[in-house]
């Protein structure tokens, strides 16, 4: 869901993974300002802090191994990542795809376009959220819905029975039992030789 107001961004937990000199120091000072709560660390540590909504990665040529270590900790569902660069190098531009950042902020740190590049990269992950969900949702029905069709087999298979019974019958087990039809489509078919005993249970 995109953000309904900028009171999203102020509410933020931020951890600036910065090297702890004035520009690390003027980027802390502004998020702060925008209402974030922001905190600096250097090195790159194991893993994000578990608080942080949103992470801002320096990426630097000699804390390359630290941030392959870094991204490799993170999760479907980890921070939003905005990466910090000097320049436009192979390199560097390899890093910054290796982070899966959803913004980029050049040096040297300006506060004009902070802001802006905050919120359209949280409402970037945000989206990306979304569809994973969407997608693992999708995937959960499909597997329920091949499941029941699967155990609908079996039975007009053994009983004689048309789809539309076959169909009825695992929806009075489901209630019986105070299951989804899709366990118990799952538990016809790992039971396959053994309906009978199921079916007078249902």
């Amino acid at each position: 869901m995109p953000f309904a107001s900028l009171n999203d961004l102020r509410n933020l937990e931020v951890q600036v993974l910065h090297p702890l000199n004035e520009e690390g120091e003027f980027l802390l000072d502004h998020l702060r300002r925008i209402g974030c709560t922001a905190t600096m660390e250097w090195p790159i540590p194991h893993r994000p802090s578990e608080a942080a909504d949103v992470v801002f990665l320096a990426i630097e040529d000699d804390a390359r191994d630290e941030i392959k270590r870094f991204v490799s900790s993170l999760g479907k569902t980890g921070p939003t990542i905005l990466a910090i660069v000097s320049y436009e190098n192979p390199t560097a531009l390899q890093m910054v795809l290796e982070s899966g950042a959803m913004a980029v902020i050049e040096r040297p740190i300006k506060p004009f376009g902070l802001l802006t590049n905050l919120a359209i990269a949280r409402n970037s992950w945000q989206t990306q959220q979304n569809m994973q969900r969407d997608l693992r949702k999708f995937k959960r029905k499909a597997l329920g819905d091949k499941q029941v069709s699967r155990a609908k087999l079996i039975l007009m298979a053994r009983n004689g029975m048309t789809e539309a019974a076959a169909h009825e019958d695992i929806r009075k087990m489901a209630m019986a039992q105070q299951l989804s039809m899709e366990e118990v489509a799952q538990t016809i078919i790992s039971s396959e030789g053994d309906l009978p005993k199921l079916l007078k249970r249902g």
